[in-house]
């Protein structure tokens, strides 16, 4: 296939997916699994759900919006297209619940992050914006280019013809009482994560506002909800949903300044019971538990609550069930310096639990090496183990998907354990202090009489014994869920300023604080924030190691690595791949001038914005102040899965 087919194919893929909502729609099949009850050959024909019916109609209301602002655009009135932004904006947070639920790709389309092209497709640069972004950063300024307005009249044509082309099937899509409240869950969630933080606006001054459009375009639909069986039980239900949504609004609406709203005042006193009162209307109306294994919880009602994640949610299909004997065994292994080539090193020894599972080094020490093992020192900070287990994607560059494929490429590593699965496993075996641990978990001999160790079970062991390491009780999750006193005053200001003014919500998500995206858990993303090779004020040079750009090979990704979780983060200095920063100070500061731009460096590929933040030194105290609230090291103290 020629460049000029790559390009055109990545073009049209975007609605080839949207056409294939429509065939979907059409075909009969919900989200839920369920199908319409048709004669065979016959046309799924689906009477208006009161849910549908308010959905078309802020449907129909955001495609005038956007009609709206096309005309604006296409005549070049700048002051009418900010204007018809601003209102398609409100409009379409109104949808965006059930938009998100019924077809991703469209809201990927209008509103970002975009999405991949074709795999023939040229690479594309990180950070790759949605139409309302493009659209945002053409009207800011009344100085534009005309280049930069036939920009934005594209965009604004694409998604007029994308939304067109959902609407078109809405006649004959579902919209169960079931499938409202699943959608409104996650979009609570949603506005409580990414809306707050202000994620996918280029200026964020509107963000609180949204969030409240969002809210309620969830009240007015869920106030439709026609509740099949009308008895005091659902009509309490429905009174809790809209009492407690219209009290967020409210919240949200009474002080809607980016900077100043109490983020952790609005989650646990407003956000959490409008979700507690969401799931449990939800579990009315099909109590059936839902066992689909995600990161997030089916039974959990906010990603804020105790016990919302599941550590095995990202373990491969043949991960058995975690056992205490699993358990017992990982621990064993993850302290034994046999699985190390010149049995030197365990994993232990760079990840130490007082250090918060790191070694508190600049770079990994190189491998001591034996008489036949060559010493090769490893290029980056050791991180941090805790939580490790939460997040989708593995190292710095992301080059692992599973924890068992994460332990075999560190046995192998020559600059970390110079070993490899066989090896260990071979150890493992001829250590006769093993077999009680062996004899629960591993596969008999045909003699039925020893135990085996095996590469597998190695891997297995180790990774059930990581995904114990999770630690989410600190003083913030405890803050959220309700109780007050748990953190100061500076460090629930510092909490504001996070979501706010610091912008570190738009990369660090709450509330696992890593770059795993909400509501769904399963993008782990990327940035280039010019991480300097030396701690430099001015005139620094972006640290050499390339990232991820060193697995996959595509320039774009030069310097760009995984957002890292910033739970017990008080516990793991030195900081950035590289440990250049020995202070989270440091950090902040590095953050504060406008990361590798702000500091000198020519770094035109830098997703972080390169404006400096403007935080005062009380501002910074603060910040790190929350950073440290949020350690908890508890887990470790945990001898079983029944302790949890």
């Amino acid at each position: 296939m020629s460049r000029n087919a790559d390009r055109h194919a990545s073009r049209i893929l975007p609605w080839a997916c949207v056409l294939l909502t429509v065939l979907w729609l059409v075909s009969g099949v919900s989200l839920l699994g369920s199908t319409s009850h048709v004669a065979p050959g016959a046309r799924r024909v689906v009477d208006a759900s009161p849910a549908r019916r308010v959905f078309e109609q802020d449907l129909d209301s955001l495609a005038n919006n956007l009609a709206h602002l096309d005309t604006a655009l296409t005549a070049s009135r700048l002051d009418d297209a900010r204007a018809a932004y601003r209102s398609s904006r409100l409009a379409y947070k109104r949808v965006e619940a059930l938009l998100a639920y019924y077809s991703p790709t469209t809201v990927a389309i209008l509103n970002g992050p975009a999405e991949e092209g074709s795999v023939d497709d040229a690479p594309q640069p990180l950070g790759r914006q949605g139409a309302f972004q493009t659209i945002e950063a053409a009207v800011a300024d009344s100085n534009q280019l005309d280049h930069d307005l036939n920009g934005a009249r594209q965009a604004a044509q694409s998604m007029r013809r994308s939304l067109s082309a959902f609407r078109t099937a809405t006649a004959l899509l579902d919209v169960s009482d079931t499938a409202a409240l699943d959608a409104a869950r996650l979009e609570l969630a949603r506005a409580t994560t990414l809306g707050l933080a202000g994620f996918d606006l280029n200026e964020p001054g509107s963000a609180i506002l949204e969030s409240a459009e969002s809210l309620e375009g969830l009240r007015a639909t869920l106030v439709a909800l026609q509740f099949t069986q009308r008895d005091e039980r659902t009509l309490a239900a429905a009174r809790a949903i809209d009492g407690t949504l219209s009290a967020a609004i409210r919240e949200l609406r009474g002080d809607p300044n980016f900077e100043r709203l109490d983020r952790l005042r609005f989650i646990s006193r407003f956000a959490t019971p409008a979700a507690n009162a969401i799931l449990a209307a939800r579990r009315l109306v099909d109590p059936a538990e839902v066992h689909a294994r995600r990161s997030w919880r089916p039974s959990s009602a906010s990603p804020f609550s105790r016990g919302a994640f599941d550590a095995s949610a990202y373990a491969p299909e043949y991960a058995p069930t975690p056992s205490e004997a699993l358990l017992a065994l990982g621990k064993r292994l993850f302290n034994d310096v046999n699985l190390s080539g010149p049995r030197t090193r365990a994993c232990a020894s760079c990840h130490v639990e007082g250090r918060g599972f790191t070694d508190g080094l600049r770079h990994q020490a190189p491998l001591t090496a034996g008489p036949n093992h060559a010493s090769s020192p490893t290029l980056r900070n050791t991180p941090t183990l805790w939580n490790v287990a939460l997040q989708p994607f593995l190292f710095a560059d992301q080059r692992a998907g599973y924890l068992e494929d994460q332990v075999g490429a560190v046995l192998a590593s020559a600059g970390e354990m110079g070993s490899s699965g066989a090896l260990a496993a071979e150890r493992v075996q001829s250590d006769t202090s093993y077999r009680s641990l062996l004899a629960p978990v591993s596969v008999a001999t045909p003699s039925g009489s020893t135990a085996m160790a095996t590469e597998r079970t190695i891997r297995i062991a180790l990774a059930v014994y990581l995904r114990s390491l999770v630690g989410l009780n600190s003083r913030f999750d405890r803050a959220v869920q309700g109780d007050s006193s748990a953190m100061s005053e500076s460090e629930r200001r510092g909490f504001t300023l996070f979501m706010g003014k610091a912008h570190c919500g738009n990369c660090h998500f709450a509330p696992l604080f890593n770059g795993v995206m909400p509501p769904d858990f399963v993008r782990s993303e990327l940035e280039i924030i010019g991480v300097p090779g030396t701690d430099a004020a001015r005139g620094a040079l972006v640290d050499d190691d390339s990232g991820r750009a060193h697995v996959d090979g595509l320039g774009v990704h030069a310097h760009a690595f995984k957002v890292p979780t910033l739970r017990n983060v008080a516990l793991t200095a030195p900081y950035m791949h590289n440990g250049v920063f020995a202070t989270l100070e440091a950090v902040v500061d590095f953050y504060n001038r406008g990361g590798g731009t702000g500091i000198g460096e020519r770094l035109p590929a830098q997703t972080l914005s390169p404006r400096r933040l403007g935080l005062t030194v009380d501002e910074r105290r603060d910040l790190v102040a929350f950073l440290k609230a949020l350690t908890d090291s508890s887990a470790f103290a945990r001898s079983s899965f029944a302790a949890r």
